[in-house]
């Protein structure tokens, strides 16, 4: 019996013309948000608020740092700066940073 492997199962399918599901809602809340502020703040404002705010939606939805999405880079930059850290030592590696003039003076001292 054979059975069909799924292929291509890395790639987000695209739902919306050339975005999926995901760039879209990045990109439509920013526009909404945009839209919105349109009628709060004079046009000045909106060129200053709204800049940035495009961006931020662009940037959600196509920029990936060394193959990580966006959003996701984001949250793993938010949870290494909220978490606990574990620094481990090891007397191997921790020789190998000394440095020089620092291990000389130790152990020229009585």
């Amino acid at each position: 019996m054979r059975f069909q492997v799924p292929q291509f199962i890395e790639t987000e399918s695209k739902i919306v013309g050339p975005f999926t599901l995901k760039q879209f809602l990045y990109l439509a809340a920013g526009a909404v948000i945009i839209f919105i502020l349109q009628y709060v703040l004079s046009f000045t404002y909106l060129i200053i608020v709204g800049t940035p705010i495009a961006a931020l939606a662009a940037a959600l939805a196509f920029y990936k740092v060394d193959g990580v999405p966006f959003p996701q880079y984001l949250l793993m930059a938010l949870s290494f700066l909220t978490g606990t850290k574990k620094y481990v030592f090891s007397k191997d590696q921790g020789q190998q940073y000394l440095p020089e003039n620092k291990s000389q003076a130790s152990n020229s001292k009585p």
